[in-house]
């Protein structure tokens, strides 16, 4: 009798040279770096050298690579994998109950568990999404127009950078689905760079120019 030998599953860096997403002598740079710096995943620094954030997250989400923000908060030793479990049920109960989806990160902060400060960390470790302060910040009402009002204030997004070629957009709360809606709200060809800031902080630069922002009939759904 003949066993075959598994065949062994393939890395990140190896699917994204398979898809011709990034070279193998930037995987080779990136893997370095990795061996200095173990604690960093290798999807954060791939886009610290310039890596697209949108090639790493599909191949993270084609490839079911992307680590769960849970699993994220117990590498960091932010929550305990006892304090996790505890949350998980939490959430499980809320789901079957009120038939309401919480965000872990934030049942984790209503628990006491995490502050707002962590779970910026762990969203900005599962999305490749630098955080950045928005404290102070005066956002721009025309460069809002793209994804239009409603959208903004709905999901706390904010258009910091409108460019030929790429937009930056900061996200209080990213998901997988916000980030198709409004890859379909860009112009196609137009590269996207996101951004992670705290609610607090977003809703306050959303609430300062909320009324100066003209309701736009373009604005998503």
């Amino acid at each position: 009798m003949i066993v075959s030998k598994p065949v062994p599953e393939r890395t990140l860096g190896q699917i994204l040279v398979a898809n011709h997403s990034i070279s193998q002598e930037q995987l080779e740079l990136a893997l370095k770096i990795k061996d200095a710096q173990p604690e960093k995943y290798l999807g954060e620094i791939l886009f610290q050298i310039g890596v697209s954030q949108e090639k790493i997250n599909r191949a993270l989400c084609y490839s079911n690579k992307r680590k769960t923000i849970g699993e994220i908060l117990v590498d960091e030793a932010l929550v305990s994998p006892e304090q996790l479990e505890a949350a998980l049920a939490n959430q499980k109960h809320i789901k079957e109950r009120w038939q309401l989806a919480k965000p872990l990160g934030l049942l984790l902060i209503e628990m006491g568990y995490i502050n707002s400060r962590g779970y910026l960390t762990a969203l900005s470790k599962h999305f490749n999404m630098p955080v950045r302060s928005m404290k102070n910040c005066l956002a721009d009402p025309q460069l809002q127009k793209i994804i239009g009002k409603r959208y903004t204030m709905e999901y706390k997004v904010i258009v910091i950078e409108n460019g030929p070629n790429t937009i930056k957009l900061v996200l209080a709360e990213p998901s997988i689905q916000i980030m198709e809606e409004l890859r379909k709200a860009v112009p196609a060809g137009k590269a996207i760079e996101y951004y992670l800031a705290s609610y607090i902080e977003i809703d306050e630069c959303l609430r300062v120019m909320a009324d100066s922002v003209p309701a736009a009939s373009g604005d998503l759904e």
